[in-house]
C-alpha cells in the first residue's frame, strides 16, 4: 500500500461529524481544567479511529492479498516452447503469450498466428459484439476472449494500454459499505445531529437552574459520547471482517465486504448446470453414425481435428479428444471456433485426400445447417431426456466456399450424433435442500438441450423442474412477458450470454434478491448484474473479475457452509446493535427526564467509558470471537423490526427505572453527590449486562459450547472487572467513585427486578412474535 492510500484513510477516519464533535468536547473540557475527563473522551475516540484506520489498512492489504490469490495469469511462450503461467504486472514488451477461451486479454497485443479468435471489446468501445481477430490484427487489454485461440506479442503493458487509465481507476482502493452498513451510518450521522441539539438543551436548561460551565460541559459530553454509538460501525466492521476470514477458511473466498450480507439477504439464485449441478467433467459415451455405409473411423479422426483446433481447452473438447486424438498429418483450411452464442464450431480441413467441412454443436443449432430427420430428432430427444449432452456432427463436401457463407446456404448432411455424460456433483441434492428450506428459490440457466437439463434439474431436486422455457422462445417475447417468463419459469435451456444478464435483470425488477452462480465466460455477463456473483476459482479469469464470491474448492456445495457463516455474522451485527439501541434510548429518557426535573445529568464522561466496557466493548469481543448459532435465517430486511423496534420499550423501561431509582437516592441522599452517582451508574450497569443476556434470548438465538463457554467468562469479566474497580482506591477515585453502599442498593433492588421481570416478559413476547413471523 502506498503512502498516498493510507493518508487517504487517514482523512477519510479523522474528518467524520462523530470524530469531529467528540474531540471538540475534549477540547472544550481541557480548557476548562477537566483533565481525567478530557482525557477519557479523547483516549477512547482516538481508540476508536486507531482501530479503523488499522482495520481499513488491513482491509486494503487484505484486498490485495486476495487480488494476487485470484488474480488472472497470462500464459507466456518461453523461449524453450514451455508455457509458464505469471501475473499479468510481470509482464514485458515482446512477451510472446497464448489466449483461449475465457481469458481477459492481459496487455495490448499485436496477433501472430489465430485460430477462430474472436473477443469481446465491449469494456474499451460499449459494445457487447464479438470480433474477429487474425494474423497482424491489434487485440487490446481488458478485452475478453470468446472463441478460438491465439498467439500474440506484447506490445504495450499497464497504464500504457488503451485501457490503461480506466484499468488504474478501477483498481484504486474504495472501502465498500453494505447496505445494513449505510443504513447503520446514517444513524450514527443523525444521532450526531441529534446530540448537538441535545446539547443545546443541556446547556440552556442548566444555565437556567444555575450550574457553572464545567458541570453543563461535563453533562454535554457525557451525554454526547452515550447518544453517539461511534463503536456500532466499527463493530459491524470487524464482525465482517472476521466474516470474510472465516469464508476463506471454508474456501469461500469474499472480493467484497457485502458478499456477507447478500448471502443473507438472497432469495434467488440462478445456476448454470455445466460445473455447478454437474461435475466439471466430462466424459464421452458413444459416437452413433446414422449412415451405415460412412466411414465411422474417418469421421472420428476429423471430429478429433475440430476438437483440438476449436475447442481452445474446454471440457468438452478435453473429453472428444481424449476418445478420438487427431490425426498427426491434416491441414486447416479454414476455422470458426466455438462460442457460446454461436453454439457450435467447425472447421475446413483436408485430410486422408479430401476435403471435408465440418460442424458441430447443439443440435437446435447445427441442425438448421442441414435437413434432420425426424427419426433423427426422436433419438436426439430421447437422449436429452435421459440427461446425455447430445452434440450433433454435420459435414459437406466443399472446398471453395467459406465457413460462413456455408452457414447461410445450410447444405450439409447429417453425419451423427456425439454422446457424453456430466454427472451430477456429489452433494448437490443436500445443497439445493438446503438452499431451498432456507426460502432461496433455485433457477438453472443453461445453454444446454431443454430435456438435458430438465433431466438434471429434476436428479438435483430443484422445485419446478416441469416449468421451463427456451431461449429461443424468450426472443419472442416483449419486456413485460420475459419478465414474467423469468419469474414463472425454473429452467432456462439455451439461452444466450446477453439473456442470461436480462434475466437477473427481469427477476431484480419484480423485488428478488437475485445470486447468480457460473463459471464460463458466458456468465460473467449474468453475475455482473447479479446482486450475489459466485464463480469458480477455475472458470474464466473474466467471470472471476467480476464475481463477489470466488469458490476456491471450485466446488457449489461449498455455498452452504458460506452462508452459514454470513448468517452467523449477520446475526452478531443485529445482537450488537440492539445492545447499542438498548443504551442510546435509555440515556436519551435519562437526559430528558433529569432536565424536566431540574437535576443534573448523573454520569461524568469517564463513568460513560467505565459502562460502555461492559455493556458494549466486551459483549462486541465475545460475539466477534464466538458468533452466535441462529436459529432461523435472518433476514437483513427485517433489521429495524428486529433490533430497534424490539428493544424500544425494554430501553424506555430501563431509562425510567434509571430515572426514578436516582430522582428517589438523590432525594433520600442530597448531600452526597458522588455516592448517588455510583450507585446509578451500578443501576445502569446491571441493565446494561441483563440486556447482554436478554438480546440473544429475543433475537431466538442458540448457544453452542463455545458460546455457553463465552457468556460464563463474560460474567467473569464483569464481576472480575467491577471488582477490581471497586476494591482498588486508585482505580476507583480515578473514576470519580465511592465504595458502594448496600443502602443505596437495596432499596431500589425491588424496583431493578420487578422491571427486569417486565422486559423479559417484554422481550418473551418479541420473540414469539420473530418465530411466528418466520413459520408464516
Amino acid at each position: 500500500m502506498t503512502a498516498k492510500e493510507f493518508r487517504a484513510i487517514l482523512k477519510r477516519n479523522f474528518f467524520s461529524p462523530v470524530i469531529l464533535a467528540i474531540y471538540t468536547l475534549a477540547l472544550i473540557l481541557l480548557f476548562l481544567g477537566e483533565l481525567r475527563d478530557a482525557y477519557f473522551v479523547s483516549v477512547v475516540i482516538t481508540v476508536n479511529f486507531a482501530v479503523a484506520v488499522f482495520q481499513e489498512t488491513r482491509a486494503r492489504i487484505q484486498l490485495h492479498k486476495i487480488e494476487l490469490m485470484s488474480a488472472p495469469r497470462a500464459r507466456k511462450v518461453m523461449p524453450s516452447g514451455d508455457i509458464q503461467e505469471l501475473l499479468y504486472t510481470d509482464l514485458i514488451v515482446d512477451d510472446e503469450i497464448v489466449l483461449s477461451v475465457g481469458d481477459e486479454v492481459p496487455a495490448d497485443v499485436k496477433i501472430l498466428s489465430s485460430k477462430g479468435l474472436e473477443v469481446d471489446e465491449s469494456m474499451l468501445t460499449g459494445e457487447s459484439a464479438s470480433v474477429e481477430k487474425a494474423a497482424q490484427d491489434e487485440a487490446y487489454a481488458s478485452s475478453v476472449v470468446l472463441a478460438g485461440s491465439a498467439r500474440a506479442r506484447v506490445y504495450a503493458v499497464g497504464e500504457e494500454t488503451r485501457s490503461g487509465e480506466m484499468t488504474k481507476r478501477l483498481k484504486q482502493y474504495k472501502p465498500e459499505l453494505t447496505p445494513l452498513q449505510k443504513s447503520i451510518n446514517l444513524v450514527i450521522s443523525t444521532l450526531t445531529y441529534g446530540a448537538l441539539g441535545f446539547s443545546l438543551a443541556i446547556a440552556l436548561v442548566y444555565l437556567l437552574m444555575g450550574h457553572d460551565l464545567v458541570s453543563v460541559f461535563k453533562a454535554i459530553t457525557a451525554g454526547a459520547i452515550t447518544i453517539i454509538p461511534e463503536g456500532l460501525l466499527l463493530a459491524s466492521t470487524l464482525l465482517l471482517v472476521y466474516g470474510s476470514l472465516k469464508l476463506a477458511a471454508a474456501q469461500v473466498l469474499s472480493q467484497k465486504v457485502t458478499a456477507i450480507e447478500a448471502m443473507a439477504i438472497l432469495n434467488i439464485l440462478c445456476v448454470d448446470k455445466t460445473g455447478t449441478l454437474t461435475e466439471p467433467e466430462i466424459r464421452f459415451d458413444s459416437f452413433e453414425v446414422f449412415d451405415d455405409k460412412k466411414d465411422s473411423r474417418y469421421y472420428r479422426r476429423l471430429i478429433g481435428v475440430i476438437a483440438q483446433e476449436t475447442g481452445g481447452g474446454n471440457t468438452t473438447s478435453d473429453a472428444l479428444l481424449a476418445a478420438f486424438p487427431a490425426p498427426e498429418s491434416y491441414e486447416i483450411k479454414d476455422i470458426l471456433a466455438f462460442s457460446s452464442e454461436r453454439k457450435f464450431s467447425g472447421a475446413h480441413v483436408a485430410y486422408g485426400g479430401h476435403d471435408e467441412t465440418i460442424f458441430m454443436g447443439a443440435p437446435e443449432y447445427v441442425g438448421v445447417l442441414a435437413k434432420v430427420t425426424d427419426e433423427q430428432q426422436r433419438r436426439v430427444d430421447a437422449l436429452a431426456s435421459e440427461g446425455r449432452r447430445v452434440l450433433m456432427v454435420v459435414g459437406v463436401k466443399n472446398s471453395a466456399t467459406s465457413l460462413k457463407a456455408l452457414i447461410k446456404q445450410r447444405e450439409c448432411e447429417v453425419i451423427g450424433l456425439l454422446i457424453l455424460r456430466n454427472d451430477l456433483r456429489v452433494g448437490v441434492k443436500d445443497t439445493i435442500r438446503y438452499l431451498q428450506k432456507r426460502g432461496v428459490q433455485v433457477k438453472v440457466i443453461s445453454g444446454d438441450n431443454p430435456k438435458t437439463v430438465q433431466f438434471i434439474t429434476k436428479e438435483a431436486g430443484i422445485v419446478g423442474a416441469d416449468k421451463s422455457i427456451t431461449g429461443a422462445e424468450l426472443a419472442e417475447l416483449d419486456d413485460e412477458a420475459f419478465t414474467n417468463a423469468a419469474v414463472e419459469n425454473t429452467i432456462f435451456a439455451r439461452v444466450l450470454p446477453d439473456q442470461k444478464e436480462r434475466l437477473v435483470a427481469a427477476l431484480q425488477a419484480r423485488g428478488s434478491y437475485v445470486g447468480m452462480v457460473g463459471d464460463g465466460v458466458n456468465d460473467a455477463l449474468a453475475l455482473k448484474q447479479s446482486n450475489l456473483g459466485v464463480a469458480m476459482f477455475s472458470g474464466a479469469a473474466a467471470t472471476r473479475r467480476v464475481a463477489d464470491i470466488v469458490l476456491l474448492n471450485n466446488a457449489f456445495t461449498s455455498l452452504p457452509v458460506g452462508m452459514r457463516i454470513g448468517n452467523r455474522i449477520m446475526q452478531a451485527i443485529e445482537i450488537i446493535s440492539t445492545l447499542f439501541f438498548h443504551k442510546i434510548i435509555y440515556v436519551i429518557v435519562l437526559l430528558a427526564a433529569t432536565m424536566a426535573l431540574g437535576v443534573i445529568f448523573p454520569f461524568q464522561p469517564r463513568h460513560v467509558t467505565f459502562m460502555n466496557i461492559f455493556i458494549v466493548t466486551l459483549p462486541t469481543l465475545m460475539w466477534t470471537i464466538f458468533p452466535p448459532r441462529p436459529r432461523h435465517q435472518v433476514r437483513p430486511q427485517d433489521f429495524w423490526k428486529d433490533t430497534l423496534l424490539a428493544v424500544l420499550p425494554i430501553a424506555i423501561l430501563s431509562g425510567a427505572a434509571i430515572t426514578l431509582s436516582y430522582w428517589y437516592l438523590q432525594a433520600v441522599h442530597p448531600q452526597d453527590v458522588k455516592g448517588v452517582a455510583t450507585s446509578t451508574v451500578i443501576i445502569t450497569t446491571l441493565f446494561g449486562v441483563y440486556l447482554v443476556f436478554l438480546v440473544p434470548y429475543m433475537l431466538n438465538v442458540g448457544y453452542d459450547l463455545k458460546a455457553k463457554i463465552a457468556r460464563f467468562l463474560y460474567l467473569g469479566l464483569v464481576i472480575l472487572g467491577a471488582s477490581a474497580l471497586f476494591g482498588f482506591n486508585t482505580l476507583r477515585n480515578f473514576f470519580d467513585f465511592t465504595q458502594p453502599s448496600h443502602q443505596y442498593i437495596t432499596v431500589v433492588l425491588i424496583e431493578i427486578v420487578f422491571v427486569m421481570c417486565i422486559q423479559w416478559y417484554i422481550a418473551r413476547r418479541a420473540r414469539d412474535r420473530l418465530v411466528a413471523r418466520l413459520r408464516a
